[in-house]
């Protein structure tokens, strides 16, 4: 019998889902380079500019998500790539309306502060314990996101509209505040649930 030949790999330059090309991450690009368009228009008073650009915005993050599940296309890239292009749109748009005073500074503070006690809370659990541990995302993180984004898109609407939704804009708002300031606390205990779960497991 001839010797087959070795089966053809393909150069790992021929497969870019590999380094994160994918038509996923292509969507999520769309989110990050909407983001000073939307900036721009809002300091400039073109709300409605500013509206629409951030609906597209809001489409590509629920058409990014279903292309990586359908199609496969979920990366390491993209595990990072898609939150940061939320919280990059978010902060952003919030900082805009802080700084135009359409929306109260400490709001800004806390959306900012919630963060980074996320980040210090797991940082400080990892240390003191030495354990390494990954809290998955909760229920009460998705619902913070969608109240966050509810209440910018409320504030641009009624700019761009004049809708007259003040009464909504303000229970808007401290339901924003709340859930802000809940997701913390929930993710506090979710580390201190974590930190005992790795303490319980039986040493190699």
């Amino acid at each position: 019998m001839q010797p087959q030949p070795p089966p053809h790999q393909d150069r790992w330059f021929l497969k870019p889902s590999r380094y994160g090309l994918t038509l996923a991450n292509g969507v999520t690009s769309v989110r990050v380079v909407l983001v000073p368009f939307i900036a721009l228009a809002l300091l400039s008073g073109r709300f409605d500019d500013a509206f629409w650009m951030m609906l597209v915005a809001g489409a590509s993050d629920a058409v990014d998500g279903y292309i990586a599940r359908t199609f496969g296309h979920k990366s390491l890239v993209g595990a990072y790539l898609d939150p940061m292009a939320d919280k990059l749109l978010i902060v952003t748009i919030f900082a805009v309306l802080t700084y135009e005073g359409h929306l109260p500074a400490w709001m800004m503070v806390l959306v900012v502060g919630r963060d980074v006690a996320i980040v210090a809370t797991v940082a400080v659990f990892t240390r003191m314990k030495k354990v390494d541990f990954r809290m998955q995302p909760l229920f009460i993180s998705k619902l913070t996101t969608f109240a966050q984004i509810a209440l910018v898109l409320a504030t641009v609407a009624d700019l761009a509209f004049s809708l007259d939704w003040g009464d909504l804009r303000v229970a808007l708002l401290w339901t924003t505040a709340a859930v802000t300031v809940a997701s913390w606390v929930a993710y506090f205990f979710e580390g201190l649930r974590a930190v005992k779960a790795a303490e319980a497991k039986p040493a190699n």
